[in-house]
């Protein structure tokens, strides 16, 4: 059998198996010098073996050394330094350095409170400083990932288009219960504006379109909403109730009501709930 080559292209790109550091700044020629960084809790990567007196590692059983790195090896790293986390080898080599704290995960990562890495926050506070960043961090170098922002804008481009096609299946009606569901009442509004309305939605969040269009309960969702407008439903120390005194405790949030009202055993109080939220339709057959 052949040897697999760990730089062989599949499905068109590397995905994310490539790690290439890029200068924060654009520093092409600078060069920093590390060895290998301790995590959070103050341990090396499982990869990093500590070295004697003389400058060998401190093996364990069944350790090879041609995978490992040492506690004391200094690793170059500029612009373009690239790391193929297909070769175990290159990949121990990633884990080794990726804490440090001259690296950023990503161009645009933020840290625990919140604060860019690299770039910081803008100043909005005073007037002569307004808007303007300041460096926050000290990261000099930050990962891309070559192949997956692309990915995944595709993916998010797949999602609009399903969200787009699941709209189209139905008509003006169904439209119009779209929108109540999404929590917009456009009864009698033009045929155009809920169409307006619906893509929008497609194109910022597909992923509510697709969830009404294929995830069930659409009516149930749709009764949920009419029997809170109408005040059938009302919402009380926090919880969603019904009956005159809110005796009956349906659930704390919208999705909490919809599994209440899927269960069996409600189903009569549940027609109870539909006949008072639709007072037009009593006597209907």
């Amino acid at each position: 059998m052949a040897k697999k080559n760990v730089n062989e292209v599949r499905n068109g790109d590397l995905k994310s198996n490539i790690v290439v550091l890029r200068s924060v700044w654009g520093k092409r020629g600078q060069k920093y010098y590390i060895q290998p960084q301790k995590n959070s809790k103050g341990q090396y990567p499982d990869c990093v073996r500590k070295v004697n007196s003389e400058g060998d590692m401190i093996l364990k059983p069944g350790d090879d050394p041609d995978f490992l790195i040492p506690e004391d090896r200094i690793f170059t790293l500029q612009d373009g330094t690239t790391f193929n986390l297909n070769d175990p080898y290159q990949a121990n080599e990633w884990k080794a350095i990726e804490n440090c704290f001259l690296i950023a995960p990503s161009r645009f990562a933020k840290g625990a409170d919140g604060n860019y890495l690299i770039d910081g926050t803008p100043d909005i506070v005073s007037n002569s400083n307004y808007g303007v960043k300041s460096r926050y961090g000290r990261a000099e170098l930050y990962v891309e990932k070559p192949g997956l922002e692309a990915e995944q804008k595709v993916t998010r481009a797949r999602l609009e288009l399903q969200a787009t096609n699941y709209i189209y299946q139905y008509g003006y009606e169904d439209w119009l219960t779209f929108a109540k569901v999404l929590g917009r009442n456009m009864e009698n509004q033009p045929v155009p504006d809920v169409e307006y309305f619906l893509i929008s939605v497609a194109k910022k969040t597909p992923e509510k379109i697709i969830e009404i269009c294929s995830g069930g309960d659409l009516a149930n969702r749709v009764l949920f909403i009419t029997a809170k407008e109408a005040g059938v439903i009302r919402k009380r120390n926090g919880m969603y109730t019904y009956g005159e005194d809110g005796d009956l405790i349906l659930g704390a949030s919208e999705e909490a009501v919809i599994d209440w009202m899927r269960q069996p055993k409600n189903k009569k109080t549940l027609e109870l709930i539909r006949k008072d939220a639709y007072p037009e339709m009593n006597g209907v057959d």
